[in-house]
C-alpha cells in the first residue's frame, strides 16, 4: 500500500533529514463506515533535503488508494470558488485569454475552477484531467470534458496524439504537493503547452506553513511542502522558466507560480526576491525546521488542554470532516468523549465516521437542533466563511480556532 521515500524527488539527494514525526496515522480522507472500525496506520514523518530545500514525506501511499475515489469536493467552499473567479479574471487580462483559448485543469476535482473560467471566458474547449472516477458526472453536468487519469507523460502524449490542441493555459491548484514524480509532472506540462502558453501551479507555501504553525496540513496526500528554491531548480532542469509569483491568502497562505517555456516571457524580478528571502531566512536549513517541530507539539498539548477544559462543562462539536482536522484530532487524542459530532456539508461524508477517532459525521441540521456550546473549526482556512454559514443557519454558540485556541463569540 505504500513505499519508502529515501531520495529527494527534486534533486535526488539520498541524505534526507527527518524533522517532524507525527507518529502512526490513518489516511485522513478514507472515512469509516463504522465507529469501531480499525483503519490501517502509516508513519507520518517529514524530511528535509538540505541540498534543494524540499520538505517531503518519508513514504508514498499508493495514489489509487488516495485519489481513485475522492470525497473532497472543491465547490463546497464559496471562498474557493471566489478565489477561482479572481484567478480567471486576472489571468485573462494578463495573458489575453479568450473564448478560443484551450485550457487544461490538472486534478480539477468537481470542476469548480473550470466552471468559473468558463463563465468568465465562455470557453469552447477545456479539459479536466483527474483520476477520481466518482467526479466525472459532476463535470459532465457542467459541460466540462473529463479525462479520468493521473497527470503525467502518458496522459500528455495521449492528448498530443488526438485532436486536442496545444494548451494556452494549464492550471494545477492544490495538486503539485500530491505528486511523487514532480519532474514528470512538469515534463508533461512542457509537452502540451503552447510556445506562448502559461502554466499556473498554485500550492500552500512553506513559509506560511512554518510561520503560522500549520502542521495539520501534513497528511499522506501532501507528499511535498514546497518553497520556491526547489521549484525554480526543477523548472530549469526541464526547459521551463518560473516567470512570476504572487502570494494569496487561500488555504492558510499559497503561492501562485506562473511557468512558461524558457525565453517565452520576461522573468519578473519577484521570483529572485522570493529565492533570496528563503535563503536568508533559512528555509533550506534544518535548524529552522527542528526548532519549529518543538512548537508543533506545544500546540498539540495546548489544544488538548483547551478541549479538556471546554468539555468539562460544555458540549463540543467540530465543523468540517477535513484531512487537516483529522490529523489534528488524532495527534491530540480526541475522541467522541470530547467531540460528540463533526458537522459537514459534503453529501459523500455524511453518515461516515472520522478515521482514528470514530467521531460520527452529521449534517447542518444536527448543529442547529442540538445547539452545542462550542464548535471547533477544523477547516480553519475557511473559518470566516464557516462562521457566517453557521450563524445564518441558526447556530448560536461559540467557535474555537484550534491552532491558536482563540474563542470567537
Amino acid at each position: 500500500m505504500y513505499k519508502l521515500h529515501t531520495n529527494c524527488r527534486v534533486c535526488g539527494n539520498p541524505n534526507l533529514k527527518p524533522y517532524l514525526d507525527l507518529g502512526e496515522k490513518p489516511l485522513s480522507n478514507n472515512l469509516l463506515n463504522e465507529p469501531d472500525e480499525k483503519p490501517q496506520l502509516f508513519p507520518l514523518k517529514v524530511l528535509l533535503c538540505e541540498v534543494c530545500g524540499l520538505s517531503q514525506l518519508s513514504i508514498v501511499v499508493d495514489p489509487e488508494i488516495l485519489f481513485g475515489h475522492y470525497v473532497y469536493r472543491s465547490s463546497m467552499s464559496q471562498g474557493y470558488k471566489d478565489h477561482c473567479r479572481e484567478m480567471a479574471v486576472e489571468l485573462a487580462r494578463k495573458y489575453g485569454l479568450n473564448s478560443e483559448s484551450f485550457h487544461i485543469d490538472i486534478a480539477g476535482n468537481d470542476g469548480a475552477l473550470l466552471h468559473e473560467f468558463k463563465d468568465v471566458l465562455k470557453y469552447n474547449k477545456c479539459l479536466n484531467v483527474d483520476p477520481a472516477r466518482n467526479l466525472a458526472d459532476m463535470n459532465e453536468a457542467q459541460g466540462i470534458r473529463m479525462f479520468t487519469t493521473f497527470w503525467g507523460v502518458a496522459a500528455a502524449r495521449h492528448l498530443n496524439s488526438t485532436d486536442w490542441p496545444k494548451s494556452d493555459l494549464i492550471t494545477a491548484t492544490n495538486v503539485f504537493a500530491h505528486v511523487d514524480s514532480v519532474y514528470e509532472f512538469l515534463e508533461a506540462i512542457n509537452l502540451v503547452l503552447n510556445r506562448n502558453g502559461v502554466a499556473i501551479i498554485e500550492f500552500p507555501y512553506i513559509k506560511d506553513f512554518i510561520d503560522k504553525n500549520e502542521f495539520d496540513t501534513v497528511y499522506f496526500e501532501h507528499l511535498s511542502y514546497f518553497s520556491i528554491i526547489p521549484l525554480d531548480y526543477l523548472c530549469k532542469r526541464i526547459g521551463l522558466e518560473l516567470i512570476n509569483i504572487t502570494h494569496h491568502d487561500i488555504h492558510g497562505g499559497s503561492v501562485r507560480c506562473h511557468i512558461a517555456k524558457f525565453g517565452a516571457y520576461t522573468r519578473n524580478e519577484n521570483v529572485d526576491m522570493f529565492v533570496e528571502m528563503e535563503k536568508k531566512e533559512g528555509f533550506n536549513k534544518l535548524v529552522l525546521y527542528t526548532n519549529w517541530a518543538n512548537d508543533v507539539w506545544n500546540t498539540v498539548v495546548q489544544f488538548r488542554a483547551a478541549m479538556d477544559q471546554l468539555t468539562f462543562r460544555n458540549t463540543v462539536y467540530g465543523f468540517a470532516a477535513s484531512a487537516k482536522g483529522n490529523v489534528l484530532l488524532n495527534c491530540a487524542g480526541i475522541t467522541q468523549a470530547q467531540m460528540k459530532y463533526i458537522i459537514d456539508e459534503t453529501p459523500e461524508k455524511l453518515g461516515k465516521f472520522s478515521p482514528g477517532t470514530g467521531i460520527p459525521i452529521n449534517g447542518m441540521a444536527r448543529l442547529t437542533e442540538d445547539q452545542p456550546d462550542y464548535l471547533v473549526i477544523l477547516s480553519w482556512n475557511f473559518a470566516t466563511e464557516i462562521i457566517e454559514k453557521c450563524k445564518k443557519a441558526g447556530y448560536k454558540g461559540k467557535y474555537l480556532l484550534p491552532l491558536t485556541q482563540e474563542i470567537i463569540r
